[in-house]
């Protein structure tokens, strides 16, 4: 079953902070933060629907441009953690790749490089786009990326929007500062290639203490482990965070061949289905006793392409679903 597009509903803050900047007031905002004050997710209808009503209200050229360079790391919730703890860009993009739907899961994510530029672009899987809302993703990119590298000079060299162009389409290239077109099959974002291999300069103490956790975690889930187990535990911890780690990977990262693989486990008594759901199973139990990450973060964080997946598979572990643990452990 797919699931209905949505977008964190912590975006709205976006909305309101650029409405008060403009001394402008909006009730459907207003009723929307009051719905979403305790939910993750909001639909993604409902966030067209009140950019266009803020437009009808505050007619500006390339109005979601505005709303979008307002966004900050934390707004993109784990994404803006690990943007903040990735060394360069292009370790945090390869990681965005996993975690784009947080951010919006009406499009599919993928990057393409060329000799001196590469392309971030947005395929979108459902049919009605909106304008106003690419302005607001592109822009938003823009200021995570200039952001994180503290490089507010960083400028696009093309952006191509997928819907359809507006009235006046003048004040974009004025706007964005590079060639903008309209009506392309795909969302684009192209930027310099140099920009990739640019470190990031910032640390983020929410994130280390995240990490610590998982460390704490690892340490439980094998007694006594030695420096194999504890190099094998890391190595799938990371993997997990983009994506399922598969025992041919992992051997290939171990610069072993996968029988050998199979066979070094043998010698402890591990199955490797086993040793990733017992991974899984304490990172779920400390992310959820530990950290104000949502149910979506989470899954992503522990390789799961759904929440659904994974609130199935801890159902499964602990007989109790994800929230019902959280409500009966979470320590703050």
């Amino acid at each position: 079953m797919t699931e209905m597009p949505s977008i964190p509903s912590v975006l709205l803050e976006l909305i309101a902070k650029y409405l008060q900047r403009n001394n402008i007031s909006n009730f459907q905002l207003d009723e929307l933060t009051k719905q979403y004050a305790h939910q993750s997710r909001m639909p993604l209808y409902k966030w067209w629907n009140l950019l266009e009503e803020i437009y009808q209200q505050h007619p500006t050229p390339v109005l979601g441009h505005y709303i979008g360079e307002l966004a900050e790391p934390h707004h993109i919730h784990i994404l803006g953690y690990l943007a903040l703890s990735n060394p360069d860009l292009n370790n945090f993009l390869n990681c965005f790749k996993n975690f784009q739907p947080i951010l919006q899961n009406s499009a599919s994510f993928s990057i393409v490089q060329k000799e001196d530029s590469f392309c971030m672009c947005w395929t979108p899987v459902v049919h009605k786009n909106s304008q106003l809302s690419n302005e607001v993703l592109i822009s938003g990119v823009l200021s995570t990326i200039r952001k994180i590298l503290q490089r507010p000079e960083i400028a696009p060299l093309k952006i191509e929007f997928s819907a359809i162009a507006p009235a006046d389409t003048t004040p974009y290239p004025q706007v964005y500062g590079c060639p903008v077109i309209f009506d392309s099959e795909v969302l684009r974002l192209w930027l310099p290639l140099e920009i990739l291999h640019l470190p990031i300069p910032s640390s983020d103490p929410y994130l280390r203490k995240l990490l610590d956790q998982q460390a704490e975690a690892l340490l439980n889930t094998i007694p006594n482990p030695d420096t194999f187990l504890k190099d094998l535990q890391l190595l799938i911890v990371n993997m997990l965070k983009i994506g399922e780690p598969s025992a041919e990977n992992i051997a290939n990262q171990l610069n072993m061949s996968l029988r050998s693989f199979y066979r070094k486990l043998s010698t402890y008594n591990l199955q490797y289905s086993d040793l990733i759901k017992n991974i899984r199973s304490e990172l779920a139990k400390t992310y959820l006793t530990k950290s104000a990450l949502s149910l979506t973060e989470i899954a992503l964080l522990l390789g799961y392409a759904e929440q659904s997946a994974f609130s199935r598979a801890f159902k499964h572990w602990e007989h109790v679903s994800p929230s019902e643990y959280r409500k009966t452990h979470f320590l703050a």
